[in-house]
C-alpha cells in the first residue's frame, strides 16, 4: 500500500494548580499528571466524545493506542449545503460535515503533534486554541489550568539572533514550573519562587531597546529564552537585518515532524515504535530539529 507523509506540528501541555494552596478537591484526586492522563486515555478508548464550545461542536473519535502514545481524532462539525437537481427546481439540502486532523498525545512527555489541514482548522494556533480550551475545563473541575505552547526547533531562534544588525525587543511567556528537571536549575527556582509568591499561572519577560543595542547572550538572558522553548512557552523577538526591520515569534518556529501512516480507506495505520522515537527526540531541546 502507498504511504502517506503528513505535517504534524509539536506542542507541550503544561498543567498548573489554580491555587498556590493545596485545595480539597487535589486532597481528593490523583496527582495532575494522573488526571490529565486519564482524561487523554478516555478519549483515545471511547468511540466518540462530543464538546459544545459557545456555537461550535467537536467531536473526538479513539483511532489508536500504545502504551503512553495515544492517536485522535480531533473534528470540528460544520454545517455545508448541497444542491441537488430536482423535478421542479435545484434543491437544497443541508448536510452536517465532521472533517478531523489528527492528534498524537504522549502523556509521559506531555507532548502533541496536531496535523496541518486549513481546509479544516484556519491555522495550527487555532486547533491548538480550541484543543486547550477543552482541556482546561475538563481539569478546572479539580483545580487546574492548562495551558499548551509550541516547542520550538533547534537552531531557528539563535540563527536569528546571529543575523540581526539590530536587536529591539525580546519577549518570553513561560509557564508557572510544571515539569522537574527540565530548563535550567538556576531559572525553575525563580519561577518556582514567584509562583510561591503571586500563585501566577504565566510569567511574562521583556527587554527592549529603541537604539536597537540589545544584547542576547547564551549564558545569562539565553538560560531563560531555552527554558521557553525546550519546556514550553513563547518568544517574541523584533530585529534588523540589512536596514529591514523583522518580527519572529514562537509562531514561526513551531518544530514540525513528518508521520506516515499506510494509505488505507481509514488512514489509519501508524507506525507506533516509529512515532514514540520522534516523541523522544522532540522532548529534549538537544536532539529536536525538523525533517
Amino acid at each position: 500500500m502507498k504511504e502517506k507523509r503528513s505535517p504534524f506540528f509539536a506542542f507541550r501541555y503544561l498543567v498548573t494548580p489554580i491555587s498556590s494552596q493545596i485545595s480539597i478537591t487535589q486532597q481528593l484526586n490523583k496527582k495532575k499528571e494522573i488526571l490529565i492522563s486519564e482524561i487523554i486515555e478516555n478519549l483515545s478508548n471511547s468511540r466518540k466524545t462530543e464538546w459544545t464550545n459557545g456555537n461550535k461542536r467537536y467531536l473526538f473519535y479513539g483511532s489508536q493506542s500504545k502504551g503512553n502514545v495515544h492517536i485522535i481524532k480531533f473534528a470540528k462539525e460544520t454545517n455545508e449545503k448541497l444542491y441537488i437537481e430536482g423535478d421542479d427546481d435545484i434543491e437544497i439540502q443541508g448536510i452536517k460535515e465532521a472533517k478531523y486532523v489528527y492528534l498524537i498525545i504522549d502523556t509521559k512527555n506531555q507532548i502533541i503533534l496536531i496535523e496541518r489541514n486549513v481546509s479544516i482548522f484556519s491555522s495550527i494556533n487555532n486547533s491548538i486554541k480550541v484543543l486547550a480550551g477543552y482541556f482546561r475545563e475538563k481539569m478546572k473541575e479539580f483545580d487546574y489550568v492548562v495551558n499548551i505552547y509550541p516547542l520550538a526547533t533547534k537552531r531557528k531562534f539563535w540563527n536569528y539572533v546571529e543575523s540581526a544588525d539590530e536587536i529591539f525587543e525580546l519577549s518570553l511567556v513561560m509557564n508557572a514550573p510544571n515539569m522537574a528537571f527540565f530548563g535550567h536549575e538556576d531559572t525553575r527556582e525563580v519561577l518556582l519562587q514567584i509562583k510561591e509568591a503571586t500563585n501566577n499561572e504565566e510569567f511574562d519577560l521583556s527587554f527592549k531597546n529603541k537604539e536597537g543595542n540589545l544584547k542576547i547572550a547564551k549564558n545569562t538572558i539565553g538560560k531563560w529564552v531555552d527554558y521557553v522553548r525546550e519546556v514550553g512557552g513563547k518568544y517574541l523577538l523584533k530585529f534588523a537585518v540589512n536596514g529591514e526591520k523583522e518580527t519572529r515569534s514562537s509562531k514561526n518556529d513551531t518544530v514540525k515532524t513528518y508521520i506516515k501512516r499506510k494509505k488505507t480507506e481509514k488512514y489509519s495505520d501508524y507506525e507506533m515504535d516509529n512515532i514514540q522515537s520522534k516523541l523522544d527526540a522532540i522532548n529534549n531541546l538537544e536532539s529536536r530539529d525538523e525533517e
